[in-house]
């Protein structure tokens, strides 16, 4: 038997809490610290890897408040999907489509820190896409082993992107990916603007999104990321 959660306040209590407050986005988003991931935190010490300067990691080290709630996030998630995934989903979806009401954006990102855990999270996240089919939902993720072992179809709601590991990568073989360029390199693909005049411009100089939504789209092969 399922809860039927009332308020934000019950679903973040239980199952980790969706957070609207990345000002360079739109939607919501949910995330996990960025010192469980399980290839993260190995590429984190690799020179030249996407992850060897984590801003999540920096931003954990600088806000022991962030640290905390990316923890908590980590703990009661990967309680709930262990124990009932399909509650932990309900209460996700609860979130999402309360931020989505509230800020009139149907978009959410999983993971703006962290990453998946298992292939019982990624299910228990496709679960949560399918219960909110007025959102779209992207997934950027470097657990491809995860992706490859789930059996659940990939809801049409769901762009799951596949990271390269190393600055200046070609995308992986899959079919929506995501790289890294520095500054003068080639790149696949759609290069993300949110660093640009016009972006920094409409969203009070700072990076942002705009209204760009390429991360949403299976349209769009490849997004590359200018590394900053």
């Amino acid at each position: 038997m399922q809860t039927e959660y009332t308020s934000l306040q019950s679903a973040k209590a239980a199952a980790g809490g969706v957070s609207s407050r990345n000002s360079k986005m739109p939607g919501s988003s949910f995330a996990l610290s960025p010192t469980k991931c399980k290839v993260g935190s190995k590429l984190a010490k690799v020179p030249g890897s996407v992850c060897a300067k984590c801003y999540a990691m920096t931003s954990e080290r600088m806000y022991p408040s962030v640290r905390q709630g990316w923890l908590s996030n980590y703990l009661a998630a990967t309680k709930m999907i262990e124990e009932n995934p399909a509650q932990w989903a309900a209460a996700m979806a609860f979130q999402i489509t309360r931020h989505a009401l509230k800020s009139g954006e149907p978009y959410h990102r999983w993971f703006d820190a962290g990453d998946l855990q298992s292939v019982a999270m990624l299910d228990a996240i496709k679960m949560a896409c399918a219960l909110t089919p007025h959102i779209k939902h992207w997934l950027p993720t470097r657990e491809l082993s995860f992706v490859k072992a789930s059996k659940r179809p990939v809801p049409k709601n769901l762009v799951v992107r596949i990271s390269s590991t190393m600055i200046g990568d070609k995308p992986r073989n899959a079919p929506n990916t995501s790289t890294v360029h520095s500054h003068g390199q080639a790149f696949a693909g759609r290069s993300c603007p949110s660093t640009t005049a016009e972006h920094r411009a409409a969203n009070g100089g700072k990076p942002g999104c705009a209204d760009c939504r390429a991360c949403w789209s299976k349209r769009v092969k490849n997004v590359s990321y200018p590394l900053h």
